[in-house]
């Protein structure tokens, strides 16, 4: 676009926003600026919660969570670039297309001798024959080589244009739609769609709320994944339920797969049942995908554990160990104590601001177990015991025994991604596309070929020149064979 110093000042300003995003420069800068944060959030964890930033980062964590780059490819800022790089891709097609549908589909077709000799690659052939037997002779050439014809007679005699492999012109323009395609299944993926992660338990029920915009897993207490579902906008209910969670192992004791059994329900009503997920084999349902992805051993609970009772003052034990289960009163043979287990965390931590105890991390490195101690059916001692430290808190309270937290065996639970990007369909339909620009661009070429064909007293001139948009080599191959070709068919040619 041009601007002159009497256009209006909002055209001025147009036209100079036009240029700005048709320029080479302002592409550039976009590509550059997307590579950029892209390394950077691959380098940076996302979709972590403020704790984890706070501790893994340190000072650096207020920056990020103040930019966004936790959840940079849902930033509106990363958002403002990909539309930014659409405008420009838009902008530049509009830019480029017009001239090139012009040369393309309106090319001369009444050209004298003089124009063909001034193609690079151009062909005179001297016949004894009529014109309008060469003109027959040329037509066969032509189709026997798929051209399109076009012809015109003129004063001097006649002129032919053939061409093929026209679409191979737009090879780029159909690449430029599928960026736009792609650009937009992102953008709409990081508007609508989410990533989270679950942790997941045998037998248990998570509702997920399935929302009009996005819905996401809570995971913000103390840095511990919990499968607690954030509600939006709730649409409607799915339930998801893990029926069985297992491990395969190779004989050597490495992990050779893990699997999960789930069922999902509709509002209620039980529309998949006992599906089994593995890595790369994930479960679909109304857009969203549960994909298996990690496994672990829980931070928060156990099934069982095992204690002894021991003599405080002689050290021995007064009965042999016993096991208890979770949540389950247990009455210690031979006394009238009776234990409960309430709580368990897998690296005890304990907040002295808010007086809270937690898990620090969900590894076990220091476990310890919560339990209510009853005597006669009173409560008299609700102590934590260290699988560590046998000897800290396990004194019970008014009398000579203390309870000896020895072993426990934990809940394995399987992780679960869970990710909803209505974009995938349009990114996909976009590679589709992309695929066949390129195969357009580099595998179709446009192929233009002048034919001017005049009587000059007894014989007859043919003029043979064309042009082609790519691999040069091979056009001067094939216009030569067309050359040949016209020579041969038509007896008593000489070519030079």
């Amino acid at each position: 676009m041009t601007t002159s110093d009497k256009d209006p000042i909002h055209i001025i300003i147009g036209n100079k926003i036009w240029g700005l995003f048709g320029s080479l420069k302002f592409t550039l800068f976009i590509l550059f600026s997307l590579a950029v944060f892209s390394i950077i959030g691959t380098v940076i964890q996302q979709n972590q919660p403020p704790a984890f930033y706070t501790m893994e980062y340190g000072k650096w964590a207020s920056l990020i969570l103040r930019l966004g780059l936790e959840d940079m490819y849902h930033a509106r800022w990363f958002s403002t670039l990909l539309v930014f790089l659409i405008v420009n891709i838009v902008v530049c097609t509009i830019d480029r297309f017009p001239p090139k549908w012009k040369s393309t589909f309106e090319s001369k077709v009444d050209v004298d001798a003089r124009f063909i000799k001034n193609l690079l690659n151009n062909h005179t052939i001297i016949l004894n024959d009529e014109p309008a037997l060469a003109r027959e002779r040329i037509m066969n050439v032509l189709r026997s080589k798929r051209y399109k014809i076009k012809e015109a007679n003129n004063a001097g005699g006649m002129s032919i244009y053939a061409w093929k492999g026209m679409i191979g012109r737009f090879g780029s323009d159909v690449v430029h739609v599928s960026l736009l395609l792609i650009l937009a299944g992102v953008i709409i993926g990081s508007i609508v769609g989410f990533k989270d992660f679950g942790a997941f338990y045998e037998g248990e029920v998570t509702t997920i709320p399935v929302s009009e915009f996005q819905f996401g897993i809570d995971s913000s207490w103390h840095g511990i994944p919990l499968p607690k579902i954030q509600r939006y906008r709730k649409a409607s209910d799915i339930q998801l339920r893990l029926d069985k969670f297992w491990i395969d192992y190779y004989e050597t004791g490495q992990t050779k797969q893990y699997n999960s059994i789930l069922t999902v329900s509709d509002n209620g009503k039980e529309v998949i049942k006992g599906k089994q997920i593995w890595v790369n084999a994930p479960l679909h349902y109304k857009g969203l995908t549960f994909y298996q992805s990690s496994y672990g051993m829980a931070y928060d609970k156990v099934k069982q554990a095992e204690f002894v009772l021991k003599n405080s003052k002689s050290g021995k034990a007064i009965a042999p160990f016993f096991t208890a289960d979770w949540n389950t009163p247990f009455d210690i043979p031979g006394t009238d104590y009776r234990i409960r287990i309430v709580g368990f965390v897998s690296d005890f931590a304990f907040d002295p601001a808010t007086k809270t105890i937690f898990p620090k991390s969900a590894e076990h490195n220091n476990p310890a177990i919560n339990v209510e101690i009853y005597k006669a059916g009173k409560l008299v001692s609700r102590p934590w015991l260290f699988y560590n430290y046998t000897d800290l808190f396990a004194a019970i309270p008014g009398s000579d025994y203390e309870l000896v937290f020895q072993r426990y065996q934990g809940i394995l639970y399987t992780g679960l991604s869970i990710n909803k990007d209505p974009g995938t369909t349009v990114v996909w339909a976009g590679s589709v596309l992309m695929v066949v620009g390129f195969f357009m661009a580099f595998f179709i070429f446009h192929k233009k070929i002048w034919i001017n064909v005049k009587r000059n007293g007894n014989e007859t001139e043919v003029y043979v020149g064309g042009m082609i948009n790519k691999n040069k080599f091979i056009f001067e191959r094939e216009l030569s064979e067309i050359a040949e070709s016209i020579k041969s068919d038509i007896s008593g040619g000489v070519r030079k």
